[in-house]
């Protein structure tokens, strides 16, 4: 990100305030996962409100990846995450794309549709596996970091607060907006067919 928006720092910042609400929107559609049954249409609406804030959490993250890998020297500085976790990335974001995907194609049918269905399972699982070493490996981390980015004091040293702050309300709106539009959508999805 620009120096007016924080760079490193700005980034970093805004790749941890993602998380946080990734976590907790994720916390949510896990309960769904475990009553899918009676929670279906619960796991639809929490599944759209998710897009836009892993959208922002992609971004960052790949900005970041695009700024080491060419070379720019305040991310070079910054350094790279942990090889392990560099390694489970790519993992990660196709599994990530692939259960969006996949819900977002199982919505648009209107039903269960087979083999569709158990791609997104399938994508899930491996999901789940990656996800909870990610989690794990930048925990500890993203904790330090978030406890620092939320006083006054780091609000003022890393310019774009306001920025970062708009992007992730804008992100929750467009969620809250996209399960508000699909609405009718979800509520004639049937889990025969």
């Amino acid at each position: 990100m620009g120096v007016r928006l924080g760079g490193t720092d700005g980034n970093e910042v805004l790749t941890n305030a993602a998380a946080l609400v990734l976590t907790a929107l994720l916390l949510a559609e896990g309960v769904t996962v475990i009553r899918m049954r009676g929670l279906v249409g619960v796991h639809m609406f929490v599944g759209l409100a998710l897009i836009p804030p892993v959208a922002v959490k992609l971004g960052s993250t790949g900005y970041r990846f695009a700024r080491y890998y060419t070379g720019s020297r305040a991310y070079v500085a910054k350094g790279p995450p942990p090889l392990a976790l560099r390694l489970l990335a790519p993992v990660l974001v196709v599994t990530t794309l692939g259960i969006f995907a996949t819900g977002v194609l199982l919505l648009a049918a209107g039903h269960k549709a087979g083999a569709l269905l158990e791609i997104h399972k399938v994508c899930f699982i491996v999901w789940a596996v990656v996800f909870a070493l990610h989690f794990l490996g930048h925990l500890a981390a993203m904790l330090r970091s978030m406890r620092r980015d939320w006083t006054a004091e780091r609000r003022r040293a890393v310019p774009g607060t306001g920025w970062r702050a708009a992007l992730l309300l804008a992100a929750l709106g467009g969620g809250v907006a996209l399960c508000v539009a699909l609405q009718s959508t979800v509520h004639a999805w049937h889990p025969g067919g």
